[in-house]
């Protein structure tokens, strides 16, 4: 965790151990005449994704006051409460059984390990869980998962696609050299997959070179890194420190390969720019579902606002760690809006698991200045397009480059 972020993570966690103290309370239930509908967050606050879920964290109880405060669900109090799983599997199972013992009738995490984890439990406990991750084996068969995100190939695809019509001059350079690496984990398992399948389908493009993953929570990346090192373009871990510490040993040894990333990089934006330094990632490609900091919509304004309302302090620090707050912002937007529809559809009283899970899957919408999104009965990935964005150091920022968005490609 970087010196800047630890700081306010710290006092992030804080905070939220006192509200998940506070909060505490049954599914359903008379709350000052209201029906109090509790959603169990399972996620990371000391672990080695904290640096990214901290904030989302935040997110998740701005959201749920603000729809609160404005009674944007009327006779409704949303409450959320909040288990520390730490990016640890063994955990994930005694989260699912503390949130429901704490009222829980929906599930809401960021993790991918731990929806993987719990996909069969929601299904049997009728439980309809929102993540904010995509794992293949969460995509299909469909069940009580919903992924408010896209296919890993729907972020590399159409990356790779880009890179070969815009980015490199095969004319003088010939074909480019493609690999990746990570920890054994489903993300970053789900990318290196996407990439090489994508090279490989097209050889007149890319060159493979391979897809080296270590246990997670490796830090010695030597083998890795001199089997990489030729690479023209290069996709690295995608957590914590096993990105700044690949990155580092990579840039060490000589590796000049552009990276090529996803939103799951720009979540950890204040960790690599701290520890590697804009120099070793100028130039950076990466694709994301969700818009920016620096751009403009109703989203993005309101998660400023809340940010700036519920965090002045640590307003800069935040949107300096990265895309956390703000593309978690858009995530968790899409899910009240999912909970909202579902006690229109039925009453607030009549609200449970299978009343979200009946809204859910035939739910559609499209936000002012973003692509549709929404699921179906055999469907759990929402996005249908995904925004192109490069991490430059002469804006000391991430810039978009493509506006509108790139189509997804799952192929």
């Amino acid at each position: 965790m970087s010196k800047r972020w630890g700081k306010v993570a710290l006092s992030c966690l804080a905070v939220l151990v006192v509200l998940g103290t506070l909060l505490v309370g049954c599914g359903k239930e008379e709350g000052e005449g209201k029906i109090v509908i509790t959603i169990g967050h399972i996620s990371d606050m000391t672990g080695p994704a904290s640096t990214a879920l901290v904030p989302i964290n935040y997110a998740a109880r701005d959201l749920a006051n603000y729809y609160n405060d404005n009674n944007l669900i009327p006779g409704v109090e949303l409450r959320v409460v909040d288990y520390d799983a730490r990016y640890d599997p063994s955990r994930d199972i005694p989260g699912w059984e503390w949130i429901k013992s704490k009222g829980a009738i929906l599930g809401l995490t960021a993790l991918p390990t731990t929806a993987e984890t719990l996909k069969a439990p929601a299904e049997k406990d009728k439980m309809p869980i929102w993540a904010l991750s995509y794992s293949e084996v969460l995509d299909y068969p469909p069940g009580w998962v919903f992924l408010i995100n896209v296919p890993n190939r729907a972020l590399i695809n159409p990356l790779l696609k880009w890179v070969s019509q815009n980015d490199w001059d095969y004319n003088t350079k010939g074909i480019p050299k493609v690999g990746s690496a990570g920890w054994e984990e489903p993300y970053a398992i789900g990318c290196k997959n996407a990439v090489r399948d994508y090279v490989l389908a097209h050889p007149d493009k890319f060159q493979y070179v391979g897809g080296y993953l270590v246990p997670a929570g490796g830090m010695a990346w030597g083998g890795e890194v001199l089997a990489l090192k030729n690479c023209d373009y290069l996709w690295p871990p995608s957590t914590g420190t096993g990105i700044t510490t690949f990155m580092n040993e990579f840039r060490d040894k000589g590796g000049k390969a552009k990276f090529i990333g996803t939103d799951s990089h720009a979540a950890y934006r204040g960790l690599i720019v701290d520890s590697v330094g804009w120099d070793r990632v100028d130039g950076m490609l990466a694709t994301s579902p969700t818009r920016w900091w620096t751009e403009t919509s109703s989203i993005v304004d309101l998660a400023k606002q809340l940010l700036q309302k519920n965090h002045a302090a640590d307003y800069d620090e935040i949107i300096h760690a990265g895309i956390g707050y703000v593309g978690g912002f858009h995530q968790l937007y899409a899910f009240f809006q999912v909970i909202k529809k579902a006690i229109e559809d039925v009453g607030a009283a009549n609200f449970n698991g299978q009343a979200f899970y009946n809204t859910a899957i035939s739910f559609e919408t499209q936000w002012p200045g973003y692509e549709k999104w929404g699921f179906t009965a055999t469907k759990r990935y929402a996005w249908s397009g995904v925004g192109l964005y490069k991490w430059s150091k002469a804006d000391q920022n991430i810039v978009r480059l493509v506006d509108p968005w790139l189509s997804i490609d799952v192929t």
